[in-house]
């Protein structure tokens, strides 16, 4: 004798018990990420100051970036800058080169003690301000022009799959999750001679 009910509520006890189970890494639309250039027009070759906040939208408290830069090596950026023109052309760096010579001092911290560092904790609606410089003088080579642009940022979090099980294990000690992927966010801009 067949018994579908007993079936369905194994289905919807594991589903419930694998809904209830915290999750280590959120999606980034937990949260949200606002940019603010301090001046409305530069000149080509100064250095934009830009001002951003990253705001926790989710219903939960999340670990958020504290700063544009990991800690670990000291140099591996949370934050990616390009500028778009009229033509839709991207200028900017084609990427970030990041050296670490032999472990570091953070190299042999464990994953939790890492994030203690590089890690901010937003409870829900909170947010972090920070700021960074774009210096636009490393891109003149690729064609930057007076006129106006469109500043584009993105903010990134911590790949989940760049832990190991132990690191894994280290940082569910740390009680609540941490944000994953990008969040861009755009300016107008001018640039002038």
């Amino acid at each position: 004798m067949k018994r579908p009910w007993l079936f369905a509520a194994v289905f919807f006890l594991a589903a419930f018990l694998s809904a209830q189970q915290p999750q280590l890494f959120v999606p980034s639309n937990d949260a949200s990420f606002t940019i603010t250039p301090k001046q409305k027009a530069y000149k080509i070759g100064q250095k934009i100051e830009v001002a951003y906040r990253i705001r926790n939208t989710s219903n939960a408290e999340i670990f958020v970036p504290r700063t544009v830069w990991d800690v670990k090596c000291g140099n591996r950026p949370h934050v990616s800058v390009w500028l778009e023109d009229s033509t839709g052309k991207h200028i900017g760096p084609g990427g970030w080169a990041t050296s670490c010579i032999g472990p570091g001092p953070v190299d042999k911290m464990s994953a939790a003690q890492r994030m203690e560092k590089d890690a901010v904790l937003l409870k829900s609606t909170a947010y972090i301000d920070g700021t960074f410089d774009f210096d636009t003088k490393i891109f003149m080579d690729q064609g930057l022009k007076p006129g106006r642009y469109r500043l584009e940022v993105g903010f990134s979090g911590w790949k989940d799959d760049a832990f190991d099980e132990a690191q894994t294990l280290s940082l569910e000690t740390m009680k609540h999750p941490f944000l994953r992927g990008e969040l861009t966010a755009s300016h107008p801009i001018e640039l002038t001679r």
